[in-house]
C-alpha cells in the first residue's frame, strides 16, 4: 500500500501548517507582556473571556491549517495504491534505445528533441533502484550497442554525456532487435524496453522488423519527443548539381537547387549560393504549398581550380535538413587511345580522322581530353594504365590474348568504347571478347533499296549524355542518315541499358558496367562509311559527352556525391601512393596505398582527397597526423549529403507498432507528463477528494467564527 505524489508542492503544505502555529506561539508570547489593569474586576473579566475562547481559537486555527495543507496536497495530484511503484519494488533491467538520427535534431524551445531525450535518460538513471542494470542502443543506421549491461550509474551517466544527434537516418527494427538480445541475457527479472523518438515513419521499415528472429514479449514504452518541437519543419534543400557549359566560349557553371516546401501555405524563403565558403548570390523564393521548386544560379567560373559550394536556405525548426554541398573539378584531363581499325594513307578517310578532330578540335586540351592514335601494330606497344579511355574503332580481331589485357583495364575502372564497321568480325568478338560484352552481335542490318535511311530517336531521352543538347540540337541529330548498323542478342544474366535507339526500335548505343569499368558499344560506325554523324555539329559535343561519361568525367572523383555512411572508392588500383582524406571538420584520414576505401563519412559536406608517394611516408606521420604533409598533391573533392528521407514528414501510428511488434505490450506516451522514474499508475486519485475536503474546512470555520 503506497500513497504517492507527483509533485513538491507537498512541501508547500508542510509550511502551510507550521507557519500558522509559530504565528499563535508568538502572540502567546506577547500575551504574558500585558500589564494588569489597576482595576481588579477588569483583570478576572478579561481571564474568565480569555479561558472561555481559548478552545475555540485552537480549533479554529487547526481548521485553518488543516485546509491549507489538504489544499497544497491536491495540486500535488495524488493517487492511493495497494502495490508500490515498479521502479521501487525491485531493481529493473532497462535497455534505452536512443534515437540520435538527425530529425531528433529538431528545436523543441532552447533546445532539440535529442536533449530532451537524454535529459530523460540522465533522471530514469538517477531515479532507478539500486542494483538495476542499463544498456543503450542508437537507433540511427546502422543500429549499434552504445553501452552494454552495467549497473555503476556513472559509467552509464559518462556514455550518455559523450553522446550527440548524428546525420544519419532512423532503423529502429534493427535497434528493437538488439535490445531483445540484450534483455534476453539480462541478470533482473524485471525487463523494459524505453524507446526515445519522434516517431517519424521512415525510421520503422517493414522489412527491418521482419528481419527480427523472435518477438519476446517485453514491455516497450515508447516516448514520443516530438509533442515537445516549437515548430515543424517547414522545407528542406532536395538536391544542388552544378554542370558547365564546357563546348562554349562563355565559361558558364550552372548550378540547380532544388527547394521542398512542407508546409500547406505559400513558403517565402531565401536562397543562397555559397562558393568556397563565400554567399555569392541569393534569391527570395516563393514556393508553392506542398510543392517542389527547382532555381537555377548562373555563375561565371574564370579559375581553373576545383570548386566546391553549397544551396542553402534560411533556418527553420530543423537546420540539418536546409543545406546540399556539391563539388566540381573542370580541369580533369582524360587520357584515350583510339585504335584505328582501318587506316588509310589519305587521312580523311581513316577511321579515326573524325574521331581525333572531335575529341580535341583545336591544338590544345580546351575540351579536357587527350587523345592518341593507335594502330593494331603499336597497340602490343601502349601502356593500357595510361589511359583512362579506349576506343575500338572498326577493329576485326586484336593481337592473341591481348583482350585479357583489356578485360583487366575494364575490370580495374578503364572504359572501352566499341565503333562498328566493315572490319568488324562479329564471330571474334562473340567468342573472344564474351567477358566484357554484355550481348552478342547478330548481323549487319541495311534498308533496303527504296526505304528510308535510319534515323535516331530522342524523344524524352533523359540520358546523362544527352541533356545538354537543346531542343533544336536534338531535331538536327534526328535528321542525320543512319545507311547500316549492328543488330544483337541480349546475352544471359548479363545487364545493360540502352542509352539511344535507332527508328526501326533497334538499340543505337548500349552501356553496361563491368567490374569497376564501363563498356559502351555504338552499332554503327563513327566515320562516314555507315552515317553522316561524324560531318554534323552535333557529332563534336556526342563523342565528347560519351568519352567522359564513360570515364566518369561526368560523374568523377571530384563530383562524386555519397550519402551519410556510405563508402568512397579512390579507384586508384596499382597506385604507389599513400591517400589522405581531410573531412569537412578538419580532421585528417591516413589511408595506406592498399587500401581503397574510406567508410568515415558520416559528417555532410565536402571532402578532399590528397594523394602522397609512399617514400614520404612514415610510422610517425602515420601516428600524428597534425596537418597535410610536405609532398602531398591535391588528387580531387567529393561530397557527403544527409539522406532527404529523414526529412519527410510524417508519423507512425500505434496501431502500426503494435503490428510491427506483436506479441510486445507497447505503451506510447509524451515525455512531458510523464515521471522519469518508471512507475505504475494504477490507484484512486485524491486530488478531487481533497479539494472536497478543503471546501469542507471553510464551511466549518465560518461556522466557528460565527459561534464565537
Amino acid at each position: 500500500m503506497s500513497l504517492n505524489f507527483s509533485s513538491p508542492l507537498f512541501l508547500y503544505g508542510l509550511l502551510g501548517i507550521a507557519v500558522p502555529v509559530l504565528i499563535h506561539l508568538l502572540t502567546r508570547r506577547q500575551q504574558k507582556h500585558i500589564r494588569f489593569s489597576a482595576v481588579y474586576l477588569l483583570i478576572q473579566s478579561q481571564k474568565r473571556s480569555t479561558r472561555k475562547s481559548r478552545p475555540n481559537r485552537l480549533l479554529l486555527l487547526l481548521a485553518r491549517c488543516l485546509a491549507i495543507t489538504l489544499f497544497s496536497l491536491a495540486l500535488a495530484d495524488p493517487f492511493f495504491s495497494f502495490r508500490q511503484s515498479e521502479a521501487f519494488l525491485r531493481p529493473a533491467s532497462i535497455v534505452f534505445v536512443l534515437d540520435d538520427s538527425y530529425s531528433m535534431g529538431t528545436q523543441a524551445g532552447k533546445r532539440t528533441l535529442f536533449d530532451h531525450a537524454l535529459e530523460f535518460v540522465f533522471e530514469g538513471v538517477k531515479q532507478a533502484p539500486d542494483k538495476s542494470e542499463y544498456s543503450m542502443v542508437l537507433a540511427s543506421s546502422p543500429a549499434r550497442i552504445k553501452q552494454d549491461w552495467t549497473s555503476d550509474k556513472t559509467i552509464f551517466e559518462k556514455v550518455l554525456k559523450e553522446q550527440s544527434v548524428s546525420f544519419r537516418t532512423t532503423r529502429i527494427g534493427d535497434a528493437i532487435d538488439q535490445s531483445i538480445k540484450l534483455l534476453d541475457s539480462a541478470r533482473q527479472e524485471k525487463k523494459k524496453i524505453f524507446l526515445l523518438t519522434d516517431l517519424d515513419k521512415n525510421g520503422w521499415k517493414e522489412e527491418a522488423f521482419s528481419k527480427i528472429t523472435h518477438l519476446a514479449p517485453y514491455p516497450v514504452k515508447v516516448l514520443n519527443f516530438s509533442s515537445l518541437q516549437s515548430d515543424n519543419n517547414k522545407g528542406m534543400v532536395q538536391s544542388a548539381k552544378i554542370s558547365q557549359e564546357f563546348l562554349t566560349q562563355s565559361r558558364l557553371l550552372r548550378v540547380k537547387v532544388e527547394i521542398r516546401n512542407f508546409s500547406n501555405i505559400l513558403s517565402r524563403r531565401p536562397l543562397s549560393l555559397f562558393l568556397e565558403g563565400k554567399i555569392v548570390k541569393e534569391e527570395l523564393l516563393d514556393i508553392p504549398p506542398g510543392q517542389t521548386l527547382i532555381h537555377e544560379f548562373l555563375y561565371p567560373f574564370r579559375r581553373n581550380q576545383p570548386l566546391n559550394g553549397k544551396g542553402q536556405i534560411s533556418d527553420d525548426a530543423l537546420t540539418t535538413d536546409n543545406s546540399r554541398y556539391f563539388s566540381f573539378h573542370p580541369s580533369q584531363n582524360i587520357k584515350v587511345m583510339v585504335v584505328d581499325g582501318d587506316p588509310e594513307t589519305i587521312s580523311h578517310r581513316s577511321e579515326s580522322f573524325y574521331l581525333e578532330r572531335a575529341l580535341n578540335p583545336f591544338s590544345v586540351s580546351l575540351s579536357h581530353i587527350d587523345p592518341t592514335i593507335s594502330t593494331l601494330a603499336e597497340l602490343p606497344l601502349r601502356n593500357l594504365s595510361d589511359f583512362s579511355v579506349v576506343i575500338l574503332a572498326n577493329v576485326r580481331e586484336l593481337s592473341p590474348d591481348y583482350e585479357l589485357e583489356l578485360e583487366n583495364f575494364v575490370l580495374n575502372g578503364g572504359a572501352l568504347l566499341f565503333g562498328m564497321g566493315d572490319q568488324v568480325n562479329p564471330k571474334y568478338i562473340n567468342e573472344r571478347l564474351g567477358n566484357l560484352l554484355p550481348v552478342k552481335l547478330d548481323s549487319q542490318y541495311q534498308p533496303k533499296e527504296g526505304e528510308p535511311p535510319l534515323h535516331l530517336l530522342l524523344k524524352n531521352n533523359t540520358h546523362p549524355v544527352m541533356k545538354i543538347f537543346s531542343p533544336k540540337e536534338l531535331e538536327e541529330m534526328r535528321e542525320i542518315n543512319f545507311y547500316s548498323m549492328y543488330t544483337i542478342q541480349a546475352r544471359e544474366n548479363k545487364i545493360f541499358k540502352v542509352g539511344t535507339w535507332f527508328s526501326n526500335q533497334n538499340p543505337a548505343v548500349i552501356e553496361a558496367n563491368v567490374g569497376k569499368g564501363i563498356v559502351v558499344l555504338f552499332l554503327s560506325s563513327l566515320d562516314r562509311d555507315w552515317n553522316d554523324f561524324p560531318i554534323q555539329p552535333t557529332f563534336l559535343p556526342w563523342i565528347q559527352r560519351w568519352t567522359q561519361y564513360s570515364a566518369r568525367g561526368l560523374d568523377s572523383i571530384f563530383r562524386q556525391n555519397f550519402l551519410v555512411g556510405e563508402t568512397f572508392r579512390q579507384n586508384a588500383s596499382g597506385s604507389d601512393s599513400n591517400w589522405i582524406v581531410r573531412a569537412p571538420d578538419g580532421a585528417l584520414h591516413l589511408l595506406g596505398n592498399e587500401e581503397e576505401v574510406f567508410s568515415n563519412t558520416f559528417q555532410p559536406g565536402i571532402y578532399h582527397l590528397f594523394s602522397l608517394p609512399s617514400s614520404e611516408t612514415s610510422s610517425a606521420i602515420q601516428k600524428t597526423l597534425a596537418k597535410i604533409p610536405n609532398g602531398a598533391e591535391p588528387a580531387g573533392t567529393f561530397t557527403v549529403n544527409i539522406d532527404i528521407k529523414e526529412s519527410e514528414p510524417g508519423k507512425i501510428s500505434q496501431k502500426k507498432i503494435e503490428s510491427f511488434l506483436a506479441g510486445m505490450k507497447i505503451e506510447i506516451q509524451e515525455p512531458h507528463s510523464q515521471t522519469t522514474a518508471p512507475q505504475t499508475s494504477d490507484g484512486i486519485p485524491l486530488a478531487t477528494p481533497f479539494l472536497l475536503m478543503v471546501a469542507g474546512m471553510f464551511l466549518i470555520e465560518g461556522w466557528m467564527v460565527r459561534k464565537e
